[in-house]
C-alpha cells in the first residue's frame, strides 16, 4: 500500500497533536516536523522518531502533503509556499486571517488540483452529524432556519494574535455556511476588547437571502466554557452541545401541526387544566447521540482519503475561505461600533 508522505509545520501544542495523529494513521508516513523553534521541533521529532526541519522550504521536497499548525497570521504566507510547491494542504483554522488571502489559497489549490482542507473539527462531532439527519430540507434550501450559536471560554492567553471571531466564532461560521445554501446578505455585529488589541467578545447576526438567520456569540472572557447551538424551524428544534457531544430534538405532535389546538379551535377555559402539562404531552423530545470521538484522527483520515482516493473533503478550503470573508465583515462592524477598540486595532492580515 502506498503511503502518503506527510509533514507538519508548527511544533507547538496543536502541531504536536497533529503529528501524533499522523504517526498513528496506517496510510501515512510521517516524514518530519518544521518549526523555527529548535527546542519545539526536536521535542516532537524525538518523541515520534522523525526528522526535524528549521524551515518549511527544507521540509517540502520530502513530502506529498503538509499540515500547518502555525500561528494564524502566518497561514497565508505558509499556505502559498506549500501550494506553490505542489503539495496538498491541511490548514488549521482559520484558513487565513483575511477573506482575500483565504480565497486566494482556495483558487490556487483548485488551479493545481490539490486538496486544500481546513481544520474545522466540529464537523466531525457526532452531535452535529446526528442533527444533520433532520435538516435535509434546510440543507437543500427548501426550508429556512434560525441558528443560535454560543461559543465561549475563559481567557487562555493562547491565540492572542487573533480575536474571538477568528479564534472561536469561526467554527460556528463554517458550520452555518455548510448548512445554509444561501448567500449572506447582511451582517450586524457588536463586540469589545478587555485585554487590548483584538476583540475578546463578539456578537453577530447574519441574514441570508433565503430568509434564514444566524445569531452567533463568541467570547473568551467568560467564567465558564460553552459550546452550544440551537437550530429552529417551524417543525422542530435541535439542541446541540458540542462539548458534551450530545444532541436532542424537540418536535410538536401531529395534533399541533394539524391545527387541533389553534386559537380559533379551543378556548383557555377548555385548556386551562392541561396548561401545566401541555408542552410535555404534546411535544416529543428525542435524545439523538452522546458518543465519544477523536476529532483530529477523523480529520486526518478525511484529509488522507481526499488525497489518496479523491473523496470530497468534509471541510473544503473554499467554504472555509467564505467563512473567513464573513468573519472579516463581522470584525469590521465590531470595530466600527466598539469604543474599547482603538482605531486600527483590528487590522486584517494578508
Amino acid at each position: 500500500m502506498k503511503k502518503l508522505r506527510l509533514g507538519v509545520v508548527g511544533a507547538g501544542r496543536l502541531g504536536g497533536f497533529h503529528a501524533d495523529k499522523a504517526a498513528a494513521n496506517p496510510e501515512v508516513e510521517l516524514i518530519g516536523v518544521a518549526d523555527v523553534s529548535e527546542a519545539n521541533r526536536r521535542r516532537v521529532a524525538e518523541k515520534l522518531n522523525i526528522e526535524d526541519f528549521a524551515t518549511v522550504a527544507e521540509l517540502l521536497p520530502r513530502v506529498d502533503a503538509v499540515v500547518v499548525a502555525a500561528p494564524s497570521i502566518l497561514h497565508a504566507e505558509i499556505g502559498r509556499e506549500v501550494l506553490n510547491a505542489g503539495k496538498h494542504l491541511l490548514m488549521e483554522k482559520p484558513a487565513t486571517t483575511s477573506g482575500k488571502s483565504a480565497l486566494e489559497l482556495a483558487r490556487l489549490a483548485a488551479s493545481r488540483n490539490l486538496v486544500f482542507q481546513v481544520g474545522h473539527v466540529e464537523q466531525y462531532n457526532p452531535a452535529w452529524q446526528a442533527a444533520q439527519t433532520f435538516l435535509t430540507d434546510v440543507r437543500a434550501g427548501r426550508e429556512s432556519v434560525f441558528v443560535d450559536a454560543t461559543r465561549c471560554s475563559g481567557y487562555t492567553f493562547r491565540s492572542t494574535d487573533v480575536g474571538a471571531v477568528y479564534d472561536l466564532m469561526i467554527h460556528d461560521l463554517e458550520l452555518v455556511l455548510s448548512l445554509i445554501p444561501s448567500p449572506v446578505e447582511r451582517v450586524s455585529a457588536f463586540g469589545y476588547s478587555q485585554f487590548g488589541g483584538c476583540e475578546d467578545a463578539a456578537f453577530a447576526t447574519l441574514e441570508f437571502a433565503n430568509g434564514s438567520v444566524a445569531r452567533l456569540s463568541a467570547s473568551r472572557v467568560e467564567p465558564a466554557p460553552v459550546r452550544k447551538t440551537t437550530l429552529r424551524t417551524a417543525s422542530q428544534t435541535l439542541e446541540i452541545d458540542f462539548a458534551a457531544r450530545s444532541a436532542k430534538r424537540l418536535t410538536p405532535k401531529k395534533s399541533i401541526l394539524s391545527g387541533e389546538y389553534a386559537p380559533n379551535s379551543v378556548t383557555f377555559g377548555e385548556m386551562a387544566s392541561r396548561v401545566p402539562t401541555f408542552m410535555s404531552e404534546e411535544y416529543e423530545t428525542e435524545e439523538l447521540v452522546r458518543d465519544p470521538f477523536d476529532a483530529l484522527s477523523l480529520e486526518m483520515q478525511d484529509f488522507v482519503s481526499s488525497i489518496l482516493r479523491g473523496t470530497p473533503s468534509t471541510v473544503p478550503g473554499e467554504r472555509a475561505a467564505q467563512a473567513v470573508a464573513v468573519a472579516d465583515a463581522i470584525i469590521r462592524d465590531v470595530a466600527a461600533r466598539s469604543a474599547t477598540l482603538r482605531p486600527g486595532a483590528l487590522k486584517i492580515a494578508g
